[in-house]
């Protein structure tokens, strides 16, 4: 009996040390974390007042001037805020995995974390300054991680981490910052015409010339021909029209003078929800440009079946804080084209079939 009482003694003696020791072993990773964390400056994504992303001769400079990103490479228009905030918060918020210590020339060559020999592949540079031009924050963000495959399985495509450089440290980071480019037309909001399938009026023309037109009464009806008048509809045609341009289809903005160019095509909509769009497409060394003007007429947003007064004014509301945004990014800016897109072509092919309008019926002899 005393020979079992010792065991058990001992059995909790060294579940006791056991337990001791985890808890030591946790507060010194507690604390190593917390270390490395305090390592790394810190910022107020509202402190920043001017972004600048580096790769080799490649650049991007973004200032923000009363309330807007502008994008100083496309002449001060405005970069999209909702890139650039989802930018700041990933910074702001930095998580590191671990410290590298004694990272030498070459480690730091082949994580590309150098950015001062033009011979080597670099990382790319973020540098984040205040109001005051300080230098808030500055970051390389260098090779992927990528975790090593199972045995028998193929290598992950996608990296899970990334190594980066923070003043004289490296870390990895669990973010891998994709959407982090250092070319102006990944900052910018890509032109798109938003809830085409509300039309009631589509009119298409060239060279001032009306080369087609459809109109309907509400949505809930299809479209008839209004010219050529009395030909059949080919929904098929309008449907991809609006499908091409519901999507984004304008690769950059465009330095080009728009007075300089001659857009030759147009297509206008009349939208139920008192949206109009003006869409002018020109061509110009075998490049096609594209400017959009956005209006809203809030007396023309057709009401909702069982749709409230209160319901309809708040629709309304939204409606203006969606002109703000086109407006914003979209209205009277030259946009470059992708050459997939094809938009002239689109705009002038005709949504009628002509010929297989009904015929009149035969008069009795």
């Amino acid at each position: 009996m005393k020979k079992k009482t010792i065991f058990w003694l001992l059995f909790y003696l060294l579940l006791t040390v056991f337990a001791a020791l985890a808890l030591l072993k946790r507060g010194h990773t507690a604390n190593t974390a917390a270390d490395i964390r305090s390592e790394i400056p810190r910022f107020r994504p509202d402190e920043i007042a001017s972004i600048k992303i580096e790769w080799r001769t490649n650049s991007v400079t973004l200032e923000k001037k009363e309330g807007d990103w502008k994008l100083a490479e496309r002449g001060g228009k405005n970069a999209s805020g909702t890139k650039v905030a989802r930018l700041l918060e990933s910074l702001s918020t930095l998580g590191v995995v671990k410290k590298l210590d004694d990272c030498g020339r070459g480690i730091l060559e082949r994580l590309r974390l150098i950015t001062d020999d033009p011979q080597i592949v670099p990382g790319i540079t973020v540098t984040l300054r205040d109001a005051s031009g300080a230098q808030k924050f500055r970051i390389v963000l260098g090779k992927g991680h990528f975790v090593k495959p199972e045995p028998g399985m193929p290598p992950t495509e996608n990296a899970e981490g990334r190594y980066v450089r923070i003043g004289d440290g490296v870390y990895l980071i669990a973010r891998v910052f994709e959407d982090c480019h250092p070319i102006p037309p990944a900052w910018v909001e890509p032109l798109r015409l938003f809830n085409l399938n509300k039309a009631l009026r589509i009119t298409a023309t060239e060279n001032g010339k009306t080369l087609w037109s459809v109109v309907r009464a509400n949505t809930a009806h299809p479209f008839t021909a209004e010219v050529p008048a009395g030909e059949k509809v080919d929904t098929a045609v309008l449907s991809q029209l609006a499908d091409l341009l519901s999507k984004p289809f304008g690769l950059d903005l465009s330095m080009e003078d728009p007075a300089k160019l001659s857009f030759t095509s147009s297509v206008h909509f009349h939208c139920a929800d008192g949206f109009e769009y003006l869409l002018r497409s020109a061509r110009k060394d075998k490049r096609e440009y594209a400017v959009v003007r956005v209006f809203f007429h809030p007396d023309k947003v057709a009401e909702l079946p069982g749709e409230s007064a209160d319901q309809l004014l708040k629709r309304k509301a939204y409606l203006q804080n969606r002109l703000d945004f086109e407006r914003r990014y979209f209205h009277d800016n030259l946009f470059l084209v992708s050459d997939q897109v094809k938009l002239h072509d689109r705009i002038v092919k005709m949504p009628v079939k002509t010929g297989n309008a009904a015929a009149p019926p035969r008069k009795a002899e």
